[in-house]
């Protein structure tokens, strides 16, 4: 069985090589292996193939019991060893050529289900902003707007407790805080399926980071369908950073506020 892991370690020296010994040990075989650190700790992306009788549950116990921390460990097959800086290249030449590929772009190589690095999160930005080029540059060259695309007549309604996208009188999109629980708050965000993929979805996001701020909140916590695609270009295309990770209520999103300012002189308006 192959499984893509997704782990953090501490770090500091021997980490990783205690890791390497608890897989060696346990005839799990390491394919490849990335590494992003950070500060204070780094995030490890590994393939591993593993005993026919191995479960994910028992791949996360293993790995859990080498110091790894928010571990995710999904089936994959031999595809996934693939070299990664390859893939985003790879990545950035079929989104330069079609820049409306980017979410099956961005969901391909950073998958629904895993917590994303810093180094991640980098890339995912440029290579939306190479989308955005893209598209600037098709509109300078007199290239038609899509017919379901005039967001420049979108209006944002921000409130105390959420922000609605509308045109005229029809609702396009909702963002709405929920409850605080100390610093987080719960939040929900939709846009309406014939207006994704236009900039709503990064627009109320980024409302609804600045009205959680106002309310005292450092992160924010967003849940989303297990199969809801749209979460990773979201949150690539607003700029912000966050961890990804798969629940049993489907995908919980969490997304650190810091940096972000408040709108609150925004509500009413």
């Amino acid at each position: 069985m192959f499984y893509r892991v997704r782990t953090r370690l501490a770090d500091s020296p021997g980490a990783l090589a205690r890791l390497a010994q608890h897989c060696g040990d346990a005839k799990v075989n390491i394919l490849a292996l990335q590494i992003y650190p950070e500060l204070g700790a780094v995030t490890d992306d590994l393939v591993v193939e593993t005993p026919d009788a191995w479960t994910a549950a028992a791949v996360v116990e293993l790995v859990s019991g080498a110091g790894g921390d928010e571990v995710s460990v999904v089936p994959c097959a031999t595809h996934d060893l693939v070299d990664q800086p390859t893939a985003w290249l790879r990545a950035a030449k079929t989104v330069m050529e079609d820049p409306d590929s980017l979410p099956s772009a961005l969901t391909g190589l950073l998958g629904p289900r895993v917590s994303w690095s810093a180094t991640e999160q980098v890339r995912a930005e440029v290579l939306t902003e190479i989308a955005d080029r893209g598209r600037s540059t098709a509109a300078e060259g007199c290239a038609p707007p899509p017919a379901s695309a005039p967001t420049s007549v979108v209006e944002y309604d921000v409130s105390e407790t959420g922000v609605v996208a509308r045109i005229g009188q029809h609702v396009v999109g909702a963002a709405t805080l929920h409850a605080v629980v100390d610093t987080a708050v719960e939040a929900g965000l939709e846009v309406a399926p014939a207006w994704r993929r236009l900039g709503i979805g990064r627009q109320l996001l980024r409302k609804l980071s600045g009205l959680a701020v106002t309310q005292g909140a450092t992160e924010m916590v967003l849940l989303a369908p297990a199969s809801e695609e749209g979460v990773v270009p979201v949150l690539a295309a607003s700029g912000m950073r966050g961890r990804i990770r798969l629940t049993e209520h489907g995908l919980s999103v969490h997304v650190s506020l810091a940096g972000v300012r408040p709108i609150g002189d925004l509500v009413g308006r």
